[in-house]
């Protein structure tokens, strides 16, 4: 008398859990890409040298180079010094580094965003163009140069005030469109 043994019969897969899964997890996932955004701002990086222009060559007066220097004390502008101190820049004292063209509101060291003076660089830069404009060395570009610690939106907070100008009676003008970024500066 042999003994056959019996396999156990399988019970089939209960699938219903991953379906209920699944038919929650497809709207989540479709409700939080419509919440993400993407931005993309145009920026190029700054020429190293190369063969002078045509136009440079033919114009006696070089193009304006424009550079912002984004700090913790405020944002310095060089580049520009003719038009910014006909006289000539203020002198540091020795082993200082001279105090920024825009200063922190708090006229310290600046703790974030809002205390950067955009409205006054938007105006500096403004009559930046201007002057450069009446001497035919216009330029459309501006070079970012910032220090390491600084953060993102205070770098975009600089290139928008760099970008145009909102007058007090509601007029835009553009100033500077083609941002540069530079590496940093420590």
């Amino acid at each position: 008398m042999s003994k056959e043994r019996q396999m156990p019969e399988e019970e089939p897969l209960n699938l219903v859990p991953i379906m209920n899964l699944v038919t929650i997890l497809i709207p989540v996932l479709l409700m939080a890409i419509k919440s993400l955004e993407l931005s993309v701002i145009d920026t190029t990086l700054p020429a190293i040298g190369g063969a002078p222009s045509e136009d440079n060559a033919l114009n006696d007066k070089p193009p304006l180079a424009l550079k912002m220097a984004i700090t913790n004390k405020g944002v310095r502008l060089l580049g520009a010094d003719e038009y910014l101190y006909p006289g000539g820049r203020p002198q540091a004292a020795a082993g200082q580094e001279g105090p920024p063209d825009i200063p922190c509101k708090s006229n310290g060291v600046c703790t974030g965003l809002e205390d950067y003076d955009w409205n006054s660089l938007s105006q500096k830069l403004f009559d930046i163009k201007e002057k450069a404009k009446a001497e035919d060395r216009d330029s459309d570009s501006v070079v970012l140069l910032s220090e390491s610690n600084i953060r993102y939106e205070i770098l975009i907070g600089a290139m928008d005030a760099s970008r145009a100008y909102k007058a007090s009676d509601g007029q835009k003008s553009k100033l500077f469109p083609a941002v540069q970024i530079a590496g940093g500066s420590n």
